[in-house]
């Protein structure tokens, strides 16, 4: 298995990979990721070696996924917004045997920078390898879990191969596509669409990041023909370019990460945006259920039905289906569900392999069988596509020495679908912008409340459990427009 030297050897001169105004043929591409692939293993990084990444999008990345999988490593992306010691504990809890990364970040004492990789020379050094199996174990993808710690969900290639091949059924490939690619390398939505592209011979656009006014340009004048984005992004280029109109070659705008709000959709469906709506998850290797441009116009809010060889179903609280049209948790089982969850008391291997994953989110499949997602995981927070876990800024409030008790909640948002919000009981006065900083030091930047109410107390159930939905009520109600909000009292 070696989806880059089999496209590279069907069709050479096509293009792979487009940054600036550089590009890459499959044949370049593929040359480019020997060379690293070599190198890579000159180091002592071969089979089954766990190789951390912290790089933002760039080109070199995109040849880096392709030389760890050429030689069976198993790549760990880390997010590049994360603090250090967020992503030193990520490193510590995968252990991995090296991080490639572009400065001197502490973390491992073996380390490659990228500009040391990424000379390759242009001669393909003669290397002898064998294919992976498709079993085989591509990469650790960290993602919220229900504990408030990350989890590292192992996927291997076959969940992309199946992932890209149900994609392709549904969404339709075209061998002249441009996939405009502005989703970070170190998440699932951006990794995948890097297999992808090899698997189906098509273009990848790479952008360094989400520009709006890039964005624009490009679905305007370079032919794309589909792009992924979040909520998020979508709300920033139609609030600039309101009378937005892309090229005729655009066919599917995939929209996913997060909910889209009513408003957002009414507005892209009004300007005749070929609008995907998309459900996904990192432990499903991406996509899980797909709707259509067509079928989103006819039956919009639906993220429609499964992929192919996907099977959802939906779950009482017993574990036991429910009838067409009522609500419950939506478990997703098939091909594109990870092998399992990275066992941190035992990194050398998993906790028991997922056959059927419990998302955790809630919704239902209608007498038609498209599927409605309406929470995404009770608890979590989904901010601009990136996944936030209650709990996790709660201990790093609990940190502040005036801190006595901490909830926070998700609050609807026009542009980032979601912003944080903190309800904080204090011991000892304090202000909102002194605890604002303190986070800072703590949590990555996404992480951060927007804003913090102070409380007298907070309300709990009988088993001591924080009603989270009470919280969120109450902060609605006391919120001001002002960017932090101080009140006192109780909900």
């Amino acid at each position: 298995m070696d989806w880059l030297a089999e496209r590279a050897a069907q069709n050479p001169d096509a293009p792979a990979l487009e940054f600036n105004t550089q590009t890459w043929t499959y044949s370049a591409l593929n040359d480019w990721t020997e060379s690293i692939a070599a190198i890579l293993e000159a180091r002592g990084i071969k089979r089954g070696a766990r190789v951390a990444i912290h790089l933002s999008n760039q080109p070199a990345y995109v040849a880096l996924i392709h030389a760890l999988a050429r030689v069976g490593a198993v790549a760990v992306p880390l997010n590049i917004r994360l603090t250090e010691a967020e992503f030193k504990w990520q490193i510590e809890q995968s252990q991995c045997d090296v991080l490639i990364c572009e400065s001197e970040l502490v973390g491992l004492s073996k380390r490659i920078l990228v500009a040391e990789l990424f000379s390759a020379p242009k001669l393909v050094p003669a290397r002898t390898h064998s294919p992976l199996a498709l079993d085989s174990v591509q990469g650790i993808f960290f993602t919220s879990g229900t504990t408030g710690f990350p989890k590292g969900a192992m996927l291997t290639f076959d969940n992309h191969h199946a992932s890209a091949l149900a994609s392709a059924e549904r969404l339709g490939v075209d061998p002249h596509d441009r996939w405009l690619l502005t989703m970070p390398l170190y998440h699932i939505g951006g990794m995948s669409i890097v297999f992808r592209a090899a698997i189906y011979g098509i273009t990848i656009a790479l952008h360094s990041g989400f520009d709006v006014d890039a964005v624009y340009h490009a679905l305007k004048n370079e032919n794309i023909t589909i792009v992924s984005l979040v909520p998020t992004m979508l709300h920033r280029l139609l609030e600039k370019y309101p009378d937005f109109t892309p090229s005729k070659s655009l066919r599917v705008i995939l929209l996913g990460g997060a909910g889209a709000p009513a408003s957002l959709l009414e507005k892209a469906l009004a300007l005749n945006l070929p609008i995907a709506l998309t459900y996904g998850l990192t432990e499903a290797a991406s996509q899980v259920a797909t709707s259509t441009p067509e079928q989103t116009r006819v039956k919009p809010g639906s993220v429609g039905k499964p992929l192919q060889g996907t099977t959802v179903a939906i779950v009482d609280d017993a574990g036991n289906p429910v009838r067409a049209g009522e609500i419950g948790e939506i478990v997703v089982s098939g091909r594109t569900v990870m092998r399992g969850y990275l066992d941190f008391n035992r990194p050398d291997r998993i906790q028991e392999p997922a056959r059927s994953l419990h998302t955790g989110d809630i919704g239902y499949l209608d007498p038609d069988g498209d599927l409605w997602v309406l929470t995404r995981r009770s608890d979590l927070i989904v901010s601009g596509g990136e996944n936030i876990y209650p709990e996790e800024v709660e201990r790093a409030l609990m940190k502040h020495r005036a801190v006595s008790e901490a909830c926070v909640v998700g609050m609807t948002d026009p542009e980032w679908g979601q912003s944080v919000a903190a309800a904080v009981v204090l011991r000892e006065p304090c202000d909102g912008e002194n605890l604002i900083q303190f986070l800072r030091g703590q949590v990555a930047g996404y992480k951060v409340p927007r804003q913090i109410v102070f409380v007298e107390s907070l309300p709990h159930t009988a088993s001591g459990k924080l009603k989270r939905a009470e919280v969120a009520i109450g902060v609605q109600r006391l919120q001001t427009l002002d960017e932090h909000v101080q009140k006192s009292g109780d909900f």
